[in-house]
């Protein structure tokens, strides 16, 4: 994907080294954390690894979301705050920390992975949560959908091309074998 000229914006996951934030591909400027524009969104790329957000990096994150005048406010990271995986499930006190922040900002999409399955969460407080984590090592029947579930996805791999338009952000989730899982827009 990079000889072809695709372009990534990395953050760090639990299985990455903790210096591969140096990696020019990765394109995170050196940078545990960090973000960028691309359009009218603001994309925040996090680091819920190895310290889960410090106090420094909940700072910046809180003065660079008030900061932010892009239409879409975007934050991904590694952990979920939401997730009806039983393998790892969603990272309670990181929630604690940092959906109140989130909310506040404007925030509208998080995507996270770390538990092996996809899963798309009804509105938190506004906020729609991706879990994305089903790319790699899959874990066959490991969601217990609950009442926060939209829909879930844990039986094959898949990956989700989103596309903004305006004040709609669109979606579909593609199997490895091409079927559509899940789509839908979501509003600013």
């Amino acid at each position: 994907m990079l000889e072809a000229g695709v372009k990534f914006f990395a953050c760090l996951g639990n299985h990455d080294r903790a210096n591969e934030h140096f990696y020019k591909p990765f394109n995170m400027g050196e940078k545990r954390y960090y973000s960028f524009k691309n359009g009218n969104a603001e994309f925040f790329a996090l680091d819920s690894t190895y310290n889960y957000m410090d106090a420094e990096q909940l700072a910046w994150v809180k003065d660079s979301l008030r900061k932010s005048n892009a239409a879409w406010k975007i934050c991904y990271f590694h952990h979920p705050l939401y997730t009806n995986g039983r393998f790892h499930g969603p990272d309670v006190d990181l929630r604690a920390r940092l959906e109140p922040v989130l909310v506040a900002n404007g925030v509208r999409v998080v995507l996270s992975g770390h538990q092996h399955a996809y899963e798309r969460l009804k509105s938190q407080d506004g906020i729609y949560y991706f879990v994305l984590g089903n790319a790699g090592q899959l874990r066959p029947h490991d969601l217990r959908p609950s009442t926060q579930t939209a829909k879930g996805f844990d039986t094959d791999r898949c990956f989700m091309p989103m596309e903004i338009a305006g004040d709609r952000l669109y979606f579909q989730t593609i199997s490895r074998t091409g079927q559509t899982v899940d789509s839908g827009a979501i509003e600013r």
